[in-house]
């Protein structure tokens, strides 16, 4: 179970990664996040040290507490070795073990480090796993919709993605309310 300093950065980093609150914008006052948050001083200090230690925020010294470019921090940090992560609604089920065997292959002969998760079609679960992925500074994602037949509820956390040049291809779907770069079967046609 997570501490109360860390739900406060959870949330926080949330709207961080989904452009609520953007690059260079001041973040409320510790007084305000303490009564928005309905927490002590210390705790919102520790949520905001600790985003802070992972270069999503930084203070000015009489001026406050403001939003880093996160990426771009990240980006240095991360030139060594490209992470690429991979998201799947199921992963030991259906065509899955083989697909993500594929995509192993190909991401260890570049010698790329691979995250993988899972949504189990869970939207929440999805938006959940894109800010992990997010957060680990992935440089690519290979993503399997959840629920594609359906409009997005994460595309904030896909806007975001964009706009941070984070290039991203949809397997054996694609959400109809985003555009991108996608891989799919056309099983009407393949039936004729």
């Amino acid at each position: 179970m997570q501490s109360r300093h860390q739900m406060i950065e959870e949330d926080i980093k949330e709207k961080i990664l989904t452009g609520r609150f953007e690059v260079e914008e001041k973040l409320p006052t510790e007084s305000e996040l303490m009564k928005e948050y309905e927490a002590g001083r210390s705790t919102v200090r520790r949520a905001i040290g600790d985003l802070e230690n992972k270069n999503f925020v930084y203070r000015v010294q009489g001026s406050g507490m403001f939003v880093n470019n996160w990426k771009s921090s990240n980006q240095r940090q991360a030139k060594k070795s490209p992470i690429v992560g991979v998201i799947t609604t199921y992963i030991g089920d259906y065509i899955f073990p083989r697909i993500i065997n594929g995509i192993d292959q190909v991401i260890f002969e570049k010698r790329y480090p691979l995250l993988l998760s899972n949504t189990h079609n869970n939207p929440d679960r999805e938006r959940r796993e894109l800010i992990t992925l997010l957060d680990n500074n992935v440089s690519g994602l290979i993503i399997e919709p959840t629920q594609s037949n359906l409009e997005s509820p994460n595309i904030d956390l896909y806007e975001q993605m964009k706009k941070f040049k984070i290039p991203a291809v949809f397997i054996n779907a694609k959400y109809p309310n985003l555009d991108g770069y996608s891989i799919t079967t056309n099983d009407k046609h393949s039936g004729k």
